[in-house]
């Protein structure tokens, strides 16, 4: 079968994509051989959604080999439809959703896999069978079908956009006292990309015709390598077993369902201002919310509500005392660099430092 240069182009454009795709996934499944394996779900959140889906792109194959056949541009043209919100959906609620605790994010990922990898069969079906299946109901059927998985997998995306817009302005203050521990920078960054791959996709998909759905494809290509560079490195640096028992450690449930007097309020008080100044526990560089409330032994969210009505917040209250702490050690120890007063101070690195400082 001969096939004209417009089609070679989808096909060579199609291969570099599908390619780049395995790759992603092999890397990152690949990190289960390195000494730190049995802290991926730490290091990595999501690291094995984002392998299988950088994967599932392989069904995509046949019609490399096939550019000339229409069945086999339309299962691509659909495939590339649903793809994009969905990976992206699959991504963000699988890291995000470790990364935050959520109880629910499994569930959307089971209803939105079934579904994907259903229509995925049919696709493969209908491309290794070109000619006979896309016509008459089945096809009317098969669009309907796939325009309504497309507004729920975009809705779907929506969902998970939110899941990270709303505890990205408060989260380091809520829970951690060192911004470190959440990538926040990570996540502000990660919000433009669904959005991104989404037009690049959806743009060209609709389009349809070959040197659009080539750059597309290739466009996309790029988009990956992207998103496999910015997954090459672990966002969080803590210390794992440590940080695992503290966010997973449950909080025990208030004892009365009023909220605090005003004596239990000058009690819990008074008792995170021994922990945190008379046992300089601020010098802890990885001290949480969670943390805090052990050692004073209160609920966590009454140690909340008190730091925040009295001490301007969890994360200015530690990181104030820290600041404190810096500026005493600097005239004690005038020839003491950055690095060394930002270390015994509490802080992870000179930047956090600089941070705290300039906000406070």
């Amino acid at each position: 079968m001969v096939y004209s240069f417009q089609e070679l182009l989808l096909s060579a454009s199609l291969a570099v994509y599908v390619a780049v795709c395995v790759v992603v996934g092999v890397v990152r499944w690949g990190h289960k051989c390195e000494p730190y394996a049995k802290h991926l779900d730490y290091y990595y959140p999501g690291w094995k959604a984002l392998a299988l889906c950088a994967l599932s792109n392989i069904m995509l194959t046949p019609v490399i080999f096939l550019p000339g056949e229409p069945d086999a541009i339309l299962q691509l043209r659909m495939s590339l439809i649903l793809a994009s919100p969905f990976l992206c959906s699959v991504l963000i609620f699988s890291y995000f959703g470790k990364v935050l605790k959520v109880s629910w994010w499994h569930k959307p990922i089971y209803a939105l896999s079934v579904s994907y990898l259903i229509m995925g069969t049919i696709s493969l079906v209908c491309t290794l069978l070109p000619g006979t299946q896309m016509q008459g109901t089945f096809l009317k059927w098969y669009f309907i079908i796939g325009g309504v998985l497309a507004v729920i997998y975009l809705l779907s995306l929506i969902l998970a956009l939110r899941m990270i817009i709303q505890p990205l302005s408060r989260f380091s203050e809520e829970s951690f006292s060192n911004p470190d521990d959440f990538p926040e920078e990570y996540a502000k960054s990660l919000i433009y990309i669904p959005f991104l791959h989404l037009v690049m996709s959806w743009s060209t998909t609709f389009n349809g015709n070959i040197p659009a759905l080539s750059f597309g494809l290739f466009m996309l290509s790029v988009l990956s390598v992207i998103i496999l560079l910015g997954a090459l490195s672990p966002h969080r640096a803590l210390e794992v077993e440590r940080l695992e028992t503290e966010l997973n450690a449950k909080d025990e449930a208030p004892t009365k369902d009023e909220t605090l007097s005003v004596e239990g309020k000058e009690a819990v008080l008074k008792a995170i201002r021994k922990r945190v100044e008379d046992e300089q526990a601020y010098l802890d560089n990885h001290l949480t919310l969670g943390k805090l409330s052990q050692d004073c032994g209160y609920n966590r969210t009454y140690v909340s509500v008190v730091l925040n009505e009295n001490l301007g917040g969890f994360f200015n209250y530690i990181n104030r005392c820290r600041l404190q702490h810096a500026d005493a050690y600097r005239q004690e120890n005038p020839k003491a660099d950055v690095d060394e007063l930002a270390l015994v101070s509490g802080f992870n690195s000179r930047q956090s430092y600089y941070n705290a400082k300039k906000r406070l």
